[in-house]
């Protein structure tokens, strides 16, 4: 693996094969377009984490000490960004390689979350507002009105509904009551530390229950 090395201030990568000035440039404005954007959402600047880019399938279920399914292509651990290299992007997954600055912004929106709350609860608010954030398309399948009322069961777990379930919330959140107790609500967490502290200081901000009977009156 090559060494680390620095661009700018904002981040520094660890690059494998992603070697020509011609990448590079365009690796560091999608960067930096990135890093605007959540910076002017969450009002600060965090810590850039390093991104690594990995070159194959092999290298990932290395890293995830396991076998890992064509759909991952990265994810955000001990605070560093693992994401295939856009160049072997859709070789090594089932991702259009025009997806990979989305899903590099899903992950980096998680450093800014994770920095902002010390934390990665509730699981369906920081895995909404990155799909939210990345611009991903929500999509709603059959029987979605059921799996939305689920959210009360992804504090911490997580699975494949909890993007879904986590997205439309949030934008719920956003659209009818605004950034900033939304924002309030995010900044809050660094001091809860369990399900009931979030309800308590949910309905303090929103001044109704974070309840199946409040929640189920707001899906359409």
């Amino acid at each position: 693996m090559k060494a680390t090395f620095k661009i700018n201030p904002n981040y520094m990568i660890k690059y494998l094969s992603l070697k020509s000035k011609k990448a590079n440039k365009k690796m560091e404005k999608i960067l930096e377009e990135i890093i605007q954007e959540l910076k002017s959402f969450f009002n600060f600047k965090a810590e850039p984490p390093l991104l690594f880019l990995i070159d194959n399938r092999k290298d990932m279920n290395l890293i995830w000490g396991k076998k890992t399914e064509d759909w991952f292509v990265g994810a955000f651990k001990h605070g560093n960004i693992y994401i295939l290299n856009p160049e072997i992007f859709e070789k090594e997954s089932s991702h259009r390689r025009e997806e990979f600055a989305q899903i590099l912004k899903h992950e980096y929106c998680h450093v800014y979350y994770t920095q902002l709350t010390n934390g990665h609860c509730p699981s369906w608010l920081n895995e909404g507002l990155a799909c939210f954030l990345s611009g991903k398309k929500l999509i709603l399948k059959d029987g979605y009105k059921d799996k939305l009322l689920n959210i009360f069961s992804y504090f911490k777990n997580l699975n494949a509904d909890v993007y879904m379930i986590g997205q439309y919330w949030v934008q719920f959140l956003l659209k009818k009551f605004g950034k900033k107790k939304f924002i309030s609500l995010i900044k809050a967490m660094r001091l809860i530390s369990n399900e009931q502290q979030f309800n308590d200081k949910f309905y303090e901000i929103y001044n109704f229950k974070f309840d199946h009977s409040s929640f189920s009156k707001f899906i359409e």
